[in-house]
Formats: structure tokens, sequence, C-alpha cells
């Protein structure tokens, strides 16, 4: 099954128009000297363009081309640990065309590294499903050189364990019927690919955050936060962080739940520790750290649950892939009639580049009780896909333990969704709320 991503609502990109420069260091012999950033040409097209044009009266290096390529592909200066994220996608088009005109060495170099760039991000395999990359390169494989073919199999391998459409899939197919008892060229190779479309460890659906400024899951207000029971915050989330430059100085939020005056529920990261804040009245707050380290690329089942107590200390715990990963107490609990107005998902209050969420998330839910460790721990049996309402125990084609059954579908789960999204139920940029219509509202309305 095709996999599908729901892009987190982002503003449109600010700079130079598509972006991106050449190397900062290039001499004007060398021929990349106009691609510089602070030069006056605008958009990404121009700009490979003008590298076509001095590739083509062989003014230009091998080593010149595939930095330039990598600089415009990434929007400033490539690195492969730090600044890998690809831009825009229209880049990868023209990067296409070019290649024709470059000879076989550079070629090769040039989608070796760009293989490896797409194993490292998901955004970056994205937005190659977007633009058609598949369809693009199967329309230009029967004439390439046996090594780029064999370079060009394996890039189409690592796309298609995460998407492949019906489209490509049929074209795909096209290009391994022969003719007269003679496979078409590259048939063989082709026919490898196959074995990577099983290959794919992910949910069919989610939310991608971009990690820009204000992009993120707004809710609308909330009227009064569900305490008296305790509360639970549950998804599976991926952090997919743009490069590894501000890893420790960027403070992701997983979620934010506050009132105009700044009390509520937040969670947020710090490098791979997650913080999770408590405020009750101004200067006045609990924050408990997370006792795991959560690794970039790694999918994590993460359920927060807060417990109420009313003669005792309260509860923070802390579950990882069904597992007990982190307790603390809190003295008191936040208790406050004023309506709940700065809810998001994904991001903080102030919605700022340094506090948004940058990867993935699956189903997002609310519970409006505690959910004990038996519940959590059959939840994760469901697996990192499961988008549901636990109302129905055919849903899941999962062979479930008969315990596990009844923690899950014996209607207690379900009554106590407050909200649920997921990334299958949205219009455009809007996501539809999705719990039971029978359970009550917790929105302002």
């Amino acid at each position: 099954m095709a996999s599908e991503d729901n892009n987190v609502p982002s503003p449109p990109p600010t700079g130079d128009d598509g972006g991106g420069g050449g190397k900062e260091e290039t001499s004007a012999e060398e021929g990349a000297l106009s691609l510089k950033p602070g030069l006056p040409i605008r958009g990404i097209r121009m700009k490979f363009a003008v590298l076509t044009g001095l590739v083509e009266v062989g003014e230009v290096s091998n080593r010149d081309i595939v930095e330039t390529v990598f600089n415009l592909l990434v929007g400033g200066q490539f690195d492969l640990e730090m600044n890998f994220i690809i831009q825009e996608g229209e880049s990868i088009i023209c990067m296409v065309d070019l290649l024709e005109k470059c000879d076989i060495t550079c070629q090769a170099e040039v989608w070796s590294m760009f293989t490896a760039i797409l194993k490292k991000s998901i955004r970056n395999l994205q937005v190659c499903t977007e633009v058609g990359l598949v369809e693009k390169v199967l329309g230009k494989i029967e004439k390439v050189d046996n090594m780029i073919a064999d370079l060009l199999v394996d890039m189409l391998g690592v796309l298609a364990s995460y998407n492949l459409t019906v489209r490509e899939l049929k074209l795909f197919f096209s290009k391994l019927q022969g003719d007269k008892g003679q496979w078409p060229p590259h048939a063989g190779k082709l026919l490898s690919v196959l074995k990577h479309m099983p290959q794919k460890y992910g949910p069919d659906a989610f939310f991608n955050f971009p990690g820009k400024s204000a992009a993120a899951i707004a809710l609308p207000p909330i009227a009064k936060w569900p305490y008296q029971n305790g509360f639970t915050f549950h998804t599976w989330l991926r952090m997919d962080p743009v490069n590894n430059i501000n890893v420790d100085k960027d403070k992701p939020y997983l979620y934010c739940f506050r009132t105009s005056k700044g009390l509520g529920y937040s969670a947020h990261f710090v490098g791979g520790c997650l913080i999770i804040t408590s405020i009750k009245s101004k200067g006045k707050g609990f924050q408990h750290c997370v006792k795991f380290d959560f690794k970039p690329q790694k999918w994590y089942m993460v359920t927060i649950v807060h417990i109420y107590n009313r003669w005792k200390n309260s509860e923070l715990r802390c579950y990882v892939n069904g597992e007990l990963a982190s307790y603390g107490e809190i003295t008191w609990f936040v208790n406050t009639s004023d309506t709940f107005d700065k809810c998001f998902l994904g991001s903080s209050e102030t919605a700022d580049a340094n506090r948004v969420f940058c990867g993935q998330m699956t189903a997002v839910y609310l519970f409006s009780e505690a959910l004990n460790a038996a519940q959590i721990f059959a939840i994760y049996q469901l697996g990192l896909g499961y988008k549901g309402t636990f109302k129905f125990k055919a849903e899941s084609d999962l062979f479930l333990a008969e315990h596990h059954k009844l923690l899950l579908y014996d209607g207690k789960l379900s009554s106590a969704i407050a909200f649920t999204y997921n990334p299958r139920a949205t219009d455009a940029q809007l996501c539809l709320e999705s719990s039971p219509k029978d359970n009550p509202s917790i929105f302002v309305h």
C-alpha cells in the first residue's frame, strides 16, 4: 500500500525566491561564481540554467558541478551531516535534466550522494514523491550506461520502500515488457526493485511537521481541561531534524495546551530528552525530564499519563513503546476555569521556528482518564499504523491475544477519548477531530 503523509501547514518560504546558492568559495575561472547567493540570480531554474550553460561549454569541473548541485538542492552550503534537506522539489527535476549533459563519472557521484541523502530523511523522500521522480527516472533508464543504471535502481529501491503510486507501478511494469522475445535494457536490474517494496517500517499515513515557523496543528479552544480522572496524551512520533547544528538549542514542542494566562501543560524536547511541563500559576510550575534517550529517525510510541490524586501527591508517568520509562510526583494539578485557548500539536503557543516539532506523528489521542500500564501495552500491540477509536474488534488484521482484545475493546478506551486527530481524516489543510460521536465534546462551541 502506498505511503501517505499530510504536511502540517507552513507559511511560504522566505529568502531568494527558491534560493540556495552555490559554493561560498569559488573563483570566476571555475565557472560557478555566478551561482553564489549574493548575486542577483532569481529562481532555482535560472540557477540550474546558468550551471547547465557552463557545463555545455566545458568551463566547470566535475567537482564544482557536484558541489554546486547539492548546494542548490539544500539551499545553502551542503553538508552530509549538518545540511542535507532538499528545499525545493523543482531543483530535483532540474538536477535530472542537468545530469544528461554531464559525463558518466559526474553522474555517478551525484546519484550516489543523492541516494545517501534520501536515506537520511523522510522529507527528502516525500519531496521526491511530490515531483514524480520515479516516473522521471523510469522514462530515462533505458538510455543510460550500465553503471548509472545500477545507481538509479538503488535509488528507485529506496523510493519504492517509501511510496509507489499505482501510476508509477504501471509504468514500472511497462518497462519490463519485452519485444520479440528480448528483455528491454536493464529489465533484470528493475526486477530487483520489487524486493524493496515490502521492506517498509513505518505507518501508511502520518502528519509531517517541516520544522518551520507556525507549521503546527492548531486546536479549537478547550472549555475545561479533563483532569478529575486524570488524562493521557498518546501518539507515535519520529524526530526528523533539519540538521544537527541547533539540536541542543532548539526546543521542539510535542504539544502545548495552555490558557491565555500561560497556565496548562506542555511537552518539548531538548536534544534527545523529553521535558514535561505543568504550569499552575505565573512563575509557578513543575517540570519532569523523561529518563529516555530519543534518537532521530526512529519511531517511538509515547504515552504521557497524568494521574490525579485528591488526598496525596498526583503522579506523572511516561511510557515509551508500551513500557514505563519515567515516573514522578506532582504536588498539584492545574485547576482553572479559564478556557484553554492556546492549544497546539507540534508547537508551543509562540510557534517560532525554534519551538516547532520537526518530524512525523501518527494519530494523536487525548484520553480523559489516566490509562493503566496494561491498557497502554495492549495499545502498543496495535502498532504504529493504528488510527481507530477502539470500537471494533475486527478493525485490525493483527493477531492479538484475547486479554489484549478485552482491554482494547471493552468500551473504556473508546468512551475516554476526549479528542483524536489522524492523518487520514483531513481535508486539504484542515484536520478533522475524529472522536466517537457519542463522547462529550471538551471544545468550546
